[in-house]
């Protein structure tokens, strides 16, 4: 058993490094599952580190993954932008790289810079460890390093507001957005918005990014009267570190939009539509069950409650009908 908790101990730090490195729920669970199996069989090995022995490994099969993923990503029908995953999934280290947009800004790195990058500044291993996890000297890592946050330096945010300030903002958002004129929305978009919608080719979505407020905030309009989203229910969701909209239909998950926003603004809006990159929200009442999906209309209502600490008051379900039939 001693094997086995010295695994579980570090299940996050694998699970992790593969989310980060591939932005694929799917491959970062095959990723653990094949770790777990190359640790099991090195049993009769002296192995004077399991960290730096599991975050080697997980780090080398996350590169085969997306060496082999590669054809697919050149081929992919529209935007490719990485898998969500729920809250409290099995990664609490450095949240803050588990954000879809940083995720998508990764896409700017090459393989090894990305696991260069990742392994320094989010899980804080030493270059020993990084060496042999990308097969360079130190010396080239430290370069490495280096040159990935050069490339990385242009687009970092630099102002990361308080949920409570964000939640407001995605607030008025969602009150203009029901209105049906894209007017009310320019005030709450920076000039440079982004909206990147994400259907690989399985569901009808934008091919290209929809750049600047006025061209966003009609698109944003237009696809909300769409018949996809008729008779769906809302939810707010905690993904990727952050709140986000998720819309089930039938109780299957249709469309999941995450924020990004500054002092100014939504700079970004990354929609994911492809069904195969909602499967981690698969099981809608489960969610619900954990307190992970809460109904939109009660987020309308409360904007400043903290549903996610605590349970939903019975008095505020009636209010929440009548607030999604207003809303919808």
């Amino acid at each position: 058993m001693e094997r086995l908790d010295q695994f579980l101990e570090h299940k996050g730090l694998v699970f992790g490094i593969a989310y980060r490195m591939t932005g694929s729920f799917t491959d970062a669970e095959d990723i653990v599952q094949e770790t777990f199996l190359r640790w099991s069989n090195a049993k009769e090995q002296l192995i004077r580190s399991p960290k730096a022995f599991l975050s080697t490994i997980a780090t080398r099969l996350s590169l085969d993954t997306i060496r082999k993923t590669k054809r697919k990503k050149e081929t992919y029908i529209g935007p490719w932008l990485p898998e969500p995953i729920p809250a409290n999934n099995e990664d609490e280290i450095d949240p803050d790289t588990l954000d879809l947009a940083f995720l998508h800004l990764l896409e700017k790195l090459n393989p090894v810079e990305r696991a260069v990058f990742l392994l320094r500044e989010s899980f804080a291993l030493d270059y020993e460890i990084i060496s042999k996890s990308v097969g360079k000297k130190q010396d080239a890592c430290r370069q490495i390093l280096k040159r990935a946050k050069e490339n990385l330096r242009s687009e970092k945010k630099k102002f990361n507001p308080s949920l409570e300030s964000k939640n407001a903002l995605i607030h008025k958002f969602l009150l203009a957005s029901s209105q049906g004129n894209p007017e009310l929305l320019l005030p709450l978009l920076r000039e440079d918005i982004v909206v990147w919608s994400d259907g690989g080719g399985k569901v009808h979505a934008a091919r290209i990014p929809i750049m600047g407020k006025p061209r966003a905030a009609a698109f944003l309009i237009r696809t909300r009267k769409n018949q996809y989203y008729k008779n769906a229910e809302h939810f707010l969701a905690q993904s990727n570190g952050t709140n986000c909209i998720i819309v089930y239909r039938k109780n299957q998950p249709i469309g999941l939009h995450s924020f990004a926003v500054d002092e100014k603004g939504i700079s970004k809006i990354h929609t994911i539509l492809n069904p195969e990159k909602l499967t981690a929200f698969s099981n809608k009442q489960a969610l619900i069950d954990d307190g992970k999906l809460v109904p939109l209309s009660l987020f309308l209502l409360f904007p400043k409650k903290n549903f996610f600490r605590k349970p939903i008051p019975i008095w505020a379900k009636p209010l929440a009908n009548v607030i999604k039939w207003i809303f919808t």
